[in-house]
């Protein structure tokens, strides 16, 4: 019983001298006794000056301490006086542990935490917290001492509130801290790590497992985390120093965008980026291997109209090896495809050393291919690029939602080399670049600039280009409007071309897109131009395409019939858009037989042509601009003949009705001129006379180039196998359909309509083709003038008339009496 009542004893003594302990250690450190202690205490741990301000302890069994005003001294040289500066941090203690000679935390709190972690200019970084070691001393004692252990420090968790982090690496930045946990440190066992955070304005959450910390120097570190930004999800998992696998699963890459402007500045982003999912492996020395990136279907309409991706992959299973990257989508319904191979993918990234790639490239549009092949000589900033490229297009129209307004070219085939002193976004050149298709033989060396527009600079020289059959295609291409009903029309004489919807002009569209795609010069050269069923040679002209606007100079051909010159201007800037087109023959004039027996047709004016026009539109297309056509046009002939077989081509009423009984030989042709002035799609002659060895057919016309109705009456004065006719033959219908024998007043009514009749009601054609005022034809000379916009040329010898011969006799008995001359000696005069 006495044993147990000292026993009891000593126990209340004991505790009456633990809590008179911990009520003077409590005393103690509100007084501010204690606080050099822990100070030098924290000082002695990390080797960094600190300060203290009010300091506190709660006792009971689990012992709290509090700090208000923390603070930790940042190495010197370091951006701030400050590493770390907390508001207020408590620490959590447990006893047992104390007893033991040990320190346990069973857990630290911190709020408002400001934590700098930077590295010095010689790369020392800031967060090394070891004290400095102590300078070696002789010791005291020959007898050795055995170092004193250095009582271990576990911490149960820490937990960290409403602070910030700012993070070594300028990319990162400052970390908004919102919460994290750390628990397990210095236990001995796995540590695991859970954080709220945002960085640059994306919401972060961190979770992860890992090894002992701190971590034993040298040893392979097992580490298992995830991050989650939003819906988006990035996994690892292995060991530091050993190999970890890396995933990925962005569902919502979106949100990352910012992020990613932040962590790599100076990068063009795209505006928007399809789901993802990635995975690869990290060996020891974070060298990437096996690396997968998927990319899930997306509306890329943000890069491109009518853009979408149906899935891409990258293959890379390892830096040193090659990679493949393929990829599926579609632009404005157009089915893309590709398949690109590297030989050495590590090539590309920031950290790894930069060294020349080789590429092959197999890419698709439709039924259209495109190989490329060839070498990078920097494939970060994709200069000096040599690539060989090899491209095949059945329908080149198939591709008009890919290229601006693409000419209807089929079984295309295209060969050629592609290099680039800088990067693939500046200047390229094509040189030697080959086409073939047949419609098209061409070779270009071209300089090409990408941007919008692009630029274009160099020559191209065809050897064949088939304008004709691009035409065709063209037109066959027009739907056709729907049918109505319309009375039968006259047969017509005429056989005039037709578009497919009954009218002679056709509804083409003009390249509007490619004068507004492109920018900068090229030298044109063709060696055979097929146009209107001929083949024009030596076409040479210069195209200038700047500021929406298209302008050929320069332009000159031989056509079969002789040389023409000329100019055209297509301006896209203007609304609607404008064109300009001026040709004239050179020299004697075109040879129209020679252009009617290179169509393949029979003759029906023989002799020399001199032509000319200079005409401006608005539209964009071939209709809108005859609608609004202004400007001239005029055609001279002397000393030609009219052939009977072509004439008939005019139909053989009309021709009945101006020269019936026109012999089989044709009539002598004295002169021909036709002078017509257009204003807003109202085309009028100013001259129009036919002067032939039977006489002469003088008249009017009108065409409204908007409707095609025509208006005209011809005046004959014909005398053929004693039969003279002088009636008057009026003219109506269409282009595609004239009608011979028509009221020419009836019919300019409606070639005028009303919108133009009071502007034109007075004008002298019109006042011909109602019947009134005199005759506006002169002789030969005065109508050739006119045909040739005032200018002086050749005129008709003066007409020698045999007494008591028919006219249409003159020119044979004239030959008979100049060759029966000859025999008698007479031919000189």
């Amino acid at each position: 019983m006495r044993a147990l009542k000292w026993a009891v004893g000593l126990l209340g003594g004991a505790a009456l001298l633990i809590a008179g302990g911990v009520a003077a250690l409590v005393f103690a450190l509100d007084a501010g006794t204690l606080t050099p202690r822990l100070v030098a205490a924290i000082e002695g741990a990390t080797g960094r000056t600190a300060t203290l301000g009010a300091v506190s302890l709660r006792p009971g069994l689990t012992p709290r301490l509090a700090a208000e005003g923390a603070t930790l001294a940042n190495l010197p040289g370091g951006s701030r006086p400050e590493m770390a500066r907390i508001r207020r941090v408590e620490a959590s203690l447990a006893l047992l542990p104390l007893l033991r000679g040990e320190v346990a935390f069973r857990s630290i709190e911190i709020d408002g935490a400001d934590i700098l972690l930077e590295r010095l200019p010689d790369g020392t970084p800031n967060w090394d917290l070891r004290p400095p070691a102590r300078e070696a001393t002789a010791p005291a004692r020959t007898e050795p001492s055995a170092p004193a252990a250095r009582p271990g420090v576990a911490i149960g968790e820490v937990l960290l509130t409403d602070s910030r982090l700012t993070m070594p690496d300028p990319r990162l930045g400052t970390v908004a801290v919102e919460r994290a946990r750390l628990a397990g440190f210095g236990a001995g066992g796995p540590a695991s790590i859970g954080a709220r955070l945002t960085l640059h304005g994306v919401a972060v959450a961190v979770e992860a497992q890992t090894g002992a910390l701190p971590a034993p120097p040298g040893a392979p570190w097992p580490l298992r985390g995830t991050l989650t930004f939003g819906g988006n999800r990035v996994s690892a998992e292995g060991r530091l120093g050993g190999t970890i696998a890396l995933s990925a699963a962005l569902p919502e890459p979106g949100a990352l965008l910012a992020l990613a402007a932040a962590l790599a500045p100076g990068v063009a982003l795209p505006p928007v980026l399809p789901p993802a999912e990635a995975t690869l492996k990290l060996d020891g020395a974070w060298r990437p291997s096996d690396v997968v990136v998927r990319l899930a279907a997306a509306d890329l309409a943000a890069l491109a109209p009518g853009l979408a991706l149906t899935r891409a992959e990258l293959r890379a299973p390892s830096l040193d090896g090659p990679a493949q990257v393929t990829a599926e989508g579609s632009l404005g319904g157009v089915a893309l495809r590709a398949t690109i191979g590297l030989d050495a993918a590590g090539a590309l990234l920031p950290f790894a050393p930069e060294r020349p790639v080789a590429i092959t490239a197999e890419i698709g549009a439709g039924e259209a291919v495109a190989k490329l092949s060839g070498r990078i000589e920097q494939p970060r900033s994709l200069a000096g690029a040599g690539l060989d490229l090899d491209i095949t297009v059945p329908d080149l129209e198939a591709l008009a939602p890919l290229l601006p307004d693409p000419p209807a070219l089929r079984d295309l085939r295209i060969a050629g080399r592609l290099t680039a002193p800088g990067a693939l976004t500046g200047e390229m050149r094509l040189a030697p670049f080959r086409i073939a298709s047949p419609s098209l033989e061409a070779e270009a060396d071209v300089v090409v600039r990408p941007g919008r527009p692009v630029g274009l600079t160099g020559r191209v020289t065809a050897g064949r280009l088939d304008v004709d059959t691009l035409v065709e295609r063209r037109i066959a291409a027009v739907p056709a409007p729907a049918a109505a009903p319309t009375p039968a029309p006259t047969p017509a004489p005429a056989q005039a071309p037709v578009a497919t919807d009954g009218r002679v002009i056709p509804d083409l569209p003009l390249p509007v897109a490619v004068v507004r795609a492109y920018r900068g010069r090229l030298d044109v050269s063709v060696d055979h131009l097929i146009v209107a069923r001929t083949d024009w040679r030596q076409v040479r002209g210069t195209l200038a395409l700047a500021d929406d606007a298209a302008q050929l100079t320069s332009f000159s051909a031989v056509t079969p019939g002789g040389p023409v010159r000329g100019q055209a201007t297509l301006d896209a800037s203007a609304n609607p858009p404008a064109v300009a087109l001026a040709l004239r023959s050179e020299g004697p004039g075109l040879d129209l037989a020679a252009l009617r027996r290179a169509r393949q047709e029979a003759t029906g004016i023989e002799g020399r042509a001199e032509i000319r026009f200079d005409v401006r539109g608005h539209g964009a297309t071939t209709r809108a601009i005859a609608a609004t056509l202004t400007g001239e046009a005029g055609m001279a002939v002397v000393d030609g003949r009219l052939a009977q077989a072509g004439m008939m081509r005019l139909g053989p009423d009309l021709i009945g009705l101006i020269f019936p009984n026109m012999p089989r030989e044709g009539l002598d042709l004295r002169c021909l001129a036709l002078r017509v002035v257009a204003e807003d799609g109202m085309a009028r002659t100013r001259a129009l006379l036919i002067e032939t060895s039977a006489g002469r057919v003088e008249g009017v016309a009108a065409v409204n180039l908007t409707t095609e109705g025509l208006a005209a009456r011809l005046l004959p004065d014909v005398a053929i196998l004693g039969v003279r006719v002088r009636a008057p033959v009026g003219i109506g219908g269409t282009l595609a359909s004239p009608r011979v024998g028509v009221d020419p007043a009836r019919a300019a009514t409606q070639v005028i309509g009303d919108t133009l009749a009071n502007r034109l009601w007075r004008d002298p054609t019109v006042e011909w083709l109602r019947g009134q005022g005199g005759s506006q034809a002169g002789d030969c000379a005065t109508q050739l003038r006119l045909a040739r916009f005032g200018a002086d040329g050749p005129v008709p010898a003066p007409q020698r008339v045999v007494p008591g011969v028919p006219r249409e006799l003159q020119g044979t008995t004239q030959d008979l009496l100049r060759g029966l001359g000859g025999l008698l000696g007479g031919g000189r005069r």
